[in-house]
């Protein structure tokens, strides 16, 4: 018996699988992406640092797009990140052996030059700030105080170690008075200023997790028997700090420095007390006039956040007079910053130096050089040990500005036997 004819199956598979294999496919696909995103993100700042490495490549790379609106908005919103080192240099081929070496000097420049650093320290730091009020670089406090945490961790804790022990701290005391007996053998007359952290002043806006250091500190014993010291010239900071804290802020909220304010009282101070070993009728002659503005410290740079729009309204000095002095920089290494132009007028104080950093900076700011007949700054990376032999013939009075927390100043006028 024949079957009857039965019609020809069409294969239905294609239309039926053909979206699962597409969707396979796709899903297969997308198992890349991933890693060619990882590869290109990784990629590109690595490219960034072989170019920066190449000088005519990076001025190449420059010149086509310094000007692009994306580029300038980039470098407006994402500025270097302030470091308290050198960054890593480039190692030369030649120094290829041995290989471990080479390759290591290799990583750690490759990683301080890597594409994008800048972006990804600063977006780090700002997540860190958003979400848990932290920060590796400086310790957020009350009221918008900052403070850096290397200064409170480790230089704070260095000159208290170093005052810790009665005999060092006896030959640190005996080493600044014969360091002012050598100066005075010369004909020069030293005036010793000894700014103290703003801890001392501000130390209920500190975290409750940071080193705190106590008012009777090793370091304000010092200060209290260089005070007392008859035959040294110590200007009294801590006291000018305590007479005008009420009156205007002493030192700056996001910086560690005190304002200008506080360094034009005690520049007053210094003159005054020049001009009356001198029996000059000359007193300071600048009015304080503060001028409020927004102002970025020190650690507020130095918190390397993405977010720099969040300034605060800092007090600056207003310059009520007019300088008469002209500044020459001085020769490179010659151990001197600069020197002003020698005016003849004889109600002027003599020849005067000052050896101090960027706390004596406000100092200068405040218009200290104007009440002398010539002023010569020393270089501020220069060595105590190394400041009489320049002195000869250039000064009659020497101005020593010492931070507390500058260990090595202290302990290079007391070496260890």
């Amino acid at each position: 018996m024949n079957e009857p004819l039965r019609s020809p199956v069409v294969a239905d598979a294609a239309p039926r699988h053909g979206p699962r294999r597409r969707l396979r496919a796709a899903l297969r696909g997308s198992r890349l992406l991933l890693p060619l995103t990882l590869l290109a993100l990784s990629i590109a700042p690595a490219l960034l640092a072989g170019i920066s490495a190449v000088p005519k490549a990076d001025a190449w790379l420059e010149g086509r797009i310094a000007g692009r609106s994306a580029v300038r908005a980039y470098r407006a919103q994402v500025p270097p990140v302030e470091e308290l080192r050198p960054l890593a240099a480039l190692p030369e081929i030649k120094d290829w052996w041995p290989v471990e070496r080479y390759y290591s000097r290799f990583e750690r420049w490759f990683s301080d030059h890597l594409g994008w650093r800048n972006l990804m320290i600063r977006g780090k730091n700002e997540l860190d700030y958003r979400l848990f009020n932290s920060s590796t670089r400086v310790y957020f406090g009350k009221d918008g105080e900052l403070y850096g945490r290397n200064l409170i961790d480790n230089e704070m804790p260095a000159t208290e170690q170093l005052l810790a022990d009665p005999a060092r701290a006896q030959a640190v005391y005996d080493g600044v008075l014969a360091f002012s007996e050598q100066l005075r053998q010369q004909g020069v007359t030293m005036l010793l200023v000894a700014p103290i952290q703003k801890q001392y002043y501000t130390r209920e806006r500190l975290p409750s997790f940071a080193p705190q250091v106590p008012d009777d500190s090793h370091f304000m014993a010092l200060y209290q028997r260089l005070k007392a010291a008859p035959r040294l010239h110590f200007i009294d900071v801590k006291r000018h700090l305590d007479q005008n804290r009420d009156k205007f802020p002493i030192f700056y909220k996001q910086d560690f420095h005190w304002t200008d304010l506080s360094a034009m009282v005690v520049a007053a101070d210094v003159t005054d007390s020049i001009a009356r070993l001198e029996g000059s009728p000359l007193r300071w002659r600048h009015a304080m006039q503060p001028d409020y503005q927004p102002f970025v410290g020190s650690e507020a740079r130095f918190a390397a956040r993405l977010n720099l729009k969040e300034q605060v309204i800092e007090p600056q000095l207003k310059q009520t007079w007019t300088p008469r002095h002209h500044d020459t920089p001085a020769a490179a290494n010659s151990g001197w910053e600069f020197s002003t132009d020698a005016l003849d007028d004889p109600a002027l104080l003599p020849a005067t130096c000052m050896y101090g950093n960027s706390f004596s900076d406000g100092m200068l700011r405040a218009g200290l050089t104007e009440h002398f007949s010539q002023f010569h700054k020393l270089s501020r990376t220069l060595p105590l040990t190394q400041v009489p032999a320049l002195l000869h013939g250039q000064c009659r009075y020497l101005i020593v500005q010492v931070l507390d927390i500058q260990t090595d100043r202290w302990a290079s006028l007391a070496p260890a036997k």
